[in-house]
């Protein structure tokens, strides 16, 4: 075959798409995707990135990590990915501590003095109804924490020890007696000339 489509693609095509197959079934290879029905690998990812990196058209440029390429950061924003399995994210001797650990527990739980210890801490939880009393406890914090949140803050109101003339303007006054009232004398009220008063004291004496 030739024609122009065919020298295109022996001429820029294939010379960087050939690599790209080739370190992509050597990364299988290292996953164990050979041997395994499911793994974690993602082939499109790993030749995205391979690809994207080994771009004739960008030369001396940093490595990009898949996650950090411009259009699949635009692609993983508008079309986020679900999470991977628990058993796709663990290794094999993380998988196998697992297995461990769950088969120890039960090897232990289903002996016979274990399992009438569990069947007393059942009927005990159960009779105390440690659950409800749990559960009526922190409803009740929650109760008064919101309660608290919600309610204006109140005015700070100082109360001040009465002072000597706090207390005589706030005393009542004495109630006037005939017998309290002392009139005063005319001859204090009025300005007289000093003839006027020599006759008023001799008058008086």
């Amino acid at each position: 075959m030739s024609g122009p489509i065919s020298h295109y693609l022996e001429t820029n095509v294939y010379p960087v798409l050939v690599p790209g197959l080739e370190a992509l079934l050597e990364e299988a290879q290292n996953h164990d995707c050979f041997e395994r029905k499911i793994t974690k690998f993602n082939p499109c990812d790993f030749l995205t990135e391979w690809l994207y990196n080994h771009n004739p058209r960008r030369p001396d440029q940093a490595q990009v990590r898949f996650d950090d390429i411009p259009f699949v950061k635009a692609w993983i924003s508008s079309h986020p990915r679900p999470p991977l399995p628990l058993f796709l994210q663990l290794s094999e001797d993380q998988a196998a501590l697992l297995i461990q650990a769950f088969w120890r527990g039960y090897k232990v739980r289903v002996q016979p003095a274990v399992q009438e210890l569990r069947r007393w801490q059942k009927a005990l939880r159960e009779r105390k109804n440690i659950t409800k009393i749990v559960n009526q406890f922190w409803s009740q914090h929650e109760d008064r924490a919101r309660s608290v949140m919600t309610d204006p803050p109140q005015p700070d109101i100082q109360v001040l020890s009465p002072t000597p003339q706090g207390t005589a303007a706030h005393s009542p006054a004495a109630p006037m007696t005939p017998e309290a009232t002392e009139w005063p004398n005319p001859k204090f009220l009025t300005v007289m000339p000093p003839s006027l008063q020599s006759a008023a004291n001799l008058s008086d004496g």
